[in-house]
């Protein structure tokens, strides 16, 4: 008998575009990240506490980010003032990215992720030689050199004498494997340094931020876990999830687990879990609640309606609708952004590496496609430095260069004037 002939495959169907988020979301994380006056904070230690953490890869954006979210008083002197006194530090505490986070709450969240740098770690011990016996070398050497800069006055020592000593102390040619890239490995090895708590940056001096000793900073006990410590497989590991959760979800909502996951590489179902918790712990019976502070219950919303849709809060244990992804945010909000819309919708200048940019794994509501090839041309994570109008981005100023429009601006006589003044009062801020 004849084969049967076979039908030709039909083609797969392509997976449907996922509808961009309402401009009410962009709005309404304009308001929780602190850059409207009724939501900003007092001072720079403050703001980077409600945010948790916030991108610090490039050192000269860090004064532009953190004085977006603080009141009109505050300029550089307060800023230096907050790294000199040591409130605020830099380093690698969640994703193997730099951030800068308070000095009080930096080893609990390093200890809380840093399983999540595991295999980073390991592959560095295999590709330079990184153990744990050479970090404990690299560590001595280092807080050597702290000391020696204490001892002439100075509160820290900078990456060129970090490398010097490790190169008197005979601690590089036995780390660093024959034909390694030779500073590609002394840099993953000042990384794994900060990733394991023996250093962390300080107090800015030039281009830098001097290292210092990372012991000398409160311990995890003093974070949500106490005494059952934050790390994976510890008995307050769950609590400082949450708590991560509850301040990303306060200070970067409407929020999805996806986005909590891309920010902190946890996996999403672990994200999930976390994010519930933080409405539970903030919904419970007892919650210290300080709207002033960010301390607030969360709640969950959904977004409907594409690009011109709305954003709205769900019931209390009221079920998702089908393809729609759950959203966290602090419960007052919608109340807040109906107060302060104006604010919210207002020319602002960004600094690179926003968190209002890259603090989301989908920001569709600030800007499409287009926008993201202007802010990021290259895709190698250098980001430009943004302006937002109404909520999303209309153009990019990259340092040192002139305004660059984004296509879907709609360039008018008042978008050009609020442009202009919004750039310039940034610059005279920092300035002063």
């Amino acid at each position: 008998m004849a084969a049967r002939p076979t039908r030709p495959a039909r083609p797969a169907r392509p997976a449907p575009a996922a509808e961009p988020l309402p401009r009410e979301v962009s709005l309404a994380r304009i308001v929780a990240q602190g850059l409207v006056p009724a939501t900003a904070a007092p001072d720079p230690v403050e703001a980077v506490r409600r945010q948790l953490a916030i991108q610090g890869q490039q050192v000269s954006a860090i004064p532009h980010a953190i004085a977006s979210r603080t009141g009109e008083a505050v300029g550089m002197p307060q800023i230096d003032e907050a790294f000199g006194a040591g409130g605020l530090v830099r380093s690698w505490p969640m994703r193997g990215t730099v951030h800068i986070t308070t000095a009080a709450d930096y080893h609990w969240m390093r200890e809380a992720l840093l399983h999540r740098m595991a295999s980073w770690m390991r592959a560095d011990e295999e590709r330079f030689g990184h153990g744990s016996a050479g970090l404990e070398r690299a560590a001595s050497a280092a807080w050597q050199a702290i000391e020696r800069a204490a001892d002439q006055g100075r509160p820290g020592c900078t990456r060129a004498e970090l490398i010097e000593a490790w190169q008197a102390e005979g601690v590089l040619p036995d780390l660093i494997a024959a034909g390694a890239d030779d500073s590609y490995a002394k840099r993953h090895l000042i990384v794994g340094l900060h990733a394991v708590g023996a250093l962390v940056q300080g107090p800015r001096s030039g281009g830098e931020h001097l290292v210092i000793d990372a012991r000398r900073l409160p311990d995890t006990r003093t974070g949500p876990g106490g005494s059952g410590g934050a790390a994976q497989g510890q008995e307050g590991h769950r609590a400082a999830l949450a708590e991560i959760a509850r301040r990303y979800a306060t200070s970067h909502g409407p929020v999805s687990a996806a986005d909590l996951s891309r920010w902190t590489t946890m996996p999403k179902r672990e994200a999930a879990r976390a994010l519930q918790d933080a409405v539970e712990m903030t919904n419970a019976e007892g919650y210290a609640a300080d709207p002033a502070s960010g301390a607030v219950p969360l709640a969950r919303g959904l977004a409907t309606g594409g690009a011109r849709g709305s954003l709205e809060l769900m019931e209390p244990g009221g079920t998702v609708p089908r393809g729609a992804e759950t959203l966290y945010l602090r419960a007052d909000l919608p109340d807040l952004l109906a107060a302060h819309r104006a604010q919210a919708e207002r020319t602002r200048f960004l600094a690179s590496f926003d968190e209002l940019h890259v603090g989301y794994k989908d920001r569709s509501c600030l800007t499409d496609a287009a926008g993201e090839r202007l802010i990021c041309p290259s895709m190698n994570g250098m980001f430009r430095p943004i302006l937002v109008d109404r909520g999303r981005v209309v153009a990019v100023r990259p340092v040192g260069a002139g305004l660059i429009w984004a296509d879907s601006a709609r360039r008018s006589a008042r978008l050009e004037r609020d442009v202009e003044r919004a750039v310039r009062a940034v610059e005279e801020r920092l300035a002063r």
